[in-house]
């Protein structure tokens, strides 16, 4: 099932959820629409229990997201003081509450508030001519709302100098500070991404989530109140049925049946 809606594709494979920029004209630059279309197809895949994984990429082969349009008429930059949350807040605060894996297909140019959906992804595949910045200086702006997902995702001093001076990095630098799980030649990035989502197919859908969510949980705790929220957390795991099945398919020497329950 394929919809289109505010140029952004929305694409249901079995339990595979596939999001696409469809704006390659415009190096598939972000509009508030598109944004707002975004975190409501991800609020809903949060809910859908069936769910397994979201991919988002862009379309065509040269960007994955070159950032906010600039041009007159469809840049996100209007001052709205009325408007108490962005829709790049709106979208960042879904993906927060979603404990489905997402998934990066990072296929070209990343910029500015597509580094902001970028580390949004919980893995990100790159192909090696991928490019990622923060150029905002350079038009008399700071990434203000793409820290929030960038802090603890790059080492403080890179993410200085690409904030300060809106030099970009390449696919191999952002490999090698820990931004990328993966970067491939163009023509393997769509095989490395299927073989990714194999592997997280593999894996107990249960496991994943109730994981996924005690990873954002943690965020803010210190030592002591993670060891104690993840004590508690362990026990309520032992007790579902996938963990039930994990612990007698490895005995029995047999791939797991998971029922996501």
């Amino acid at each position: 099932m394929i919809e289109s809606r505010n140029e952004l594709r929305i694409e249901r494979q079995e339990n595979i959820l596939r999001l696409t920029i469809d704006r390659p004209h415009r190096r598939n630059a972000l509009t508030d629409a598109l944004m707002l279309t975004m975190a409501e197809a991800v609020g809903q895949a949060a809910v859908d229990e069936t769910l397994r994984a979201i991919v988002i990429t862009g379309a065509g082969d040269k960007a994955f997201c070159a950032g906010a349009d600039l041009t007159p008429g469809d840049t996100p930059f209007k001052p709205k003081v009325a408007q108490l949350q962005t829709p790049m807040g709106r979208l960042a605060r879904a993906v927060h509450a979603c404990n489905v894996p997402i998934v990066g297909r990072i296929n070209g140019v990343c910029m500015a508030g597509g580094m902001g959906i970028f580390g949004m992804c919980d893995i990100a595949i790159a192909t090696d001519d991928a490019r990622f910045g923060l150029p905002e200086v350079k038009i008399g702006l700071y990434p203000m709302q793409i820290l929030t997902v960038l802090r603890d995702l790059i080492p403080t001093r890179f993410l200085n100098e690409m904030c300060m001076t809106g030099k970009p990095i390449d696919a191999r630098t952002a490999f090698s500070i820990g931004l990328l799980n993966k970067v491939v030649p163009a023509a393997e990035l769509d095989t490395a991404v299927d073989a990714l989502l194999a592997d997280l197919l593999a894996a107990s859908p249960i496991a994943v989530r109730r994981g996924k969510y005690a990873m954002r949980a943690v965020e803010s705790m210190n030592f002591h109140e993670m060891m104690s929220f993840t004590e508690t957390a362990v026990v309520p795991m032992i007790q579902t049925e996938d963990a039930h099945e994990g612990l007698a398919a490895f005995n029995e020497r047999r791939p797991p049946l998971w029922s996501g329950r």
